[in-house]
C-alpha cells in the first residue's frame, strides 16, 4: 500500500516539476486581467496605477505565450509573480486575510512561483 503512494507522489512530482506550464501561464494572465482588479477593487479600493499594472501584465503573458518566445515568457512570469506577490503583500497589510477564501492568494503565488521555476528551468537547458 504504501509502495502504491509512493508510487504516485514520485508520478505527481514530475508532471509537477517537468509539465509544460503554458496552460498555467494563460491561466494567470486571465486571472490578472479579469479576477484580480475586480478584487482589488472591491476589497482594497480603487487603485488605478496598479490596477491597470495587472491588466497590462496579464495582456503581456498572453502575448508572450502567443508567441512561443521563451525569453519573453521568463520576463513576463516574473513581472506576474511580482504582481501576485504585491497583491498578497497589500491584503496582508490592508486588509489581512479576514476569509478562507482569501488563502486563495498564496495559491495564485505558489503557481506563479512555481511556472517562473520550470520556465527558467527550460531556459537553462536550452541555452546551457
Amino acid at each position: 500500500m504504501l509502495d502504491f503512494f509512493i508510487t504516485k507522489y514520485k508520478s505527481l512530482k514530475k508532471v509537477w516539476l517537468y509539465s509544460d506550464s503554458q496552460p498555467t501561464e494563460i491561466l494567470l494572465a486571465l486571472v490578472n486581467i479579469l479576477l484580480v482588479p475586480i478584487a482589488t477593487f472591491f476589497e482594497l479600493g480603487f487603485m488605478p496605477f496598479f490596477q491597470l499594472c495587472l491588466i497590462i501584465s496579464g495582456f503581456y503573458q498572453l502575448l508572450c505565450v502567443s508567441n512561443n518566445d521563451l525569453s519573453c515568457r521568463l520576463r513576463a512570469s516574473v513581472i506576474t509573480f511580482g504582481m501576485y506577490i504585491s497583491t498578497l503583500l497589500m491584503y496582508l497589510t490592508c486588509l489581512g486575510l479576514p476569509t478562507p477564501s482569501h488563502f486563495g492568494w498564496f495559491i495564485l503565488v505558489f503557481a506563479s512561483l512555481s511556472s517562473l521555476r520550470r520556465i527558467k528551468i527550460e531556459d537553462l537547458v536550452r541555452n546551457g
